[in-house]
C-alpha cells in the first residue's frame, strides 16, 4: 500500500487529487480525512481581569451573609 498526504478543499462533496499523484494512485483507494475543525471556529475571547473602582464602598460580611 502507497501513501500519499495532500491538503485539499471539498468542492461540491469532492476531493480533488492533485495532478503529481493521480498517475500515482490506484482506482481502489482507502480514504482517512482529518478535518480541521478549529480554523472554523472563531476564538473565545477571554477577560484576563476587570478593574473596579472600589473607594467609599464599606463591605459588612453580616449584611451580606444574612438571609431574608
Amino acid at each position: 500500500m502507497q501513501t500519499v498526504e495532500f491538503n485539499a478543499t471539498i468542492e461540491n462533496g469532492m476531493i480533488p487529487i492533485p495532478s503529481q499523484y493521480r498517475d500515482s494512485v490506484s482506482d481502489n483507494v482507502r480514504v482517512i480525512i482529518l478535518s480541521d475543525t478549529n480554523a472554523d471556529k472563531p476564538k473565545k475571547k477571554k477577560i484576563h481581569s476587570i478593574g473596579i473602582d472600589m473607594t467609599g464602598y464599606k463591605f459588612d460580611r453580616e449584611e451580606a451573609n444574612a438571609r431574608r
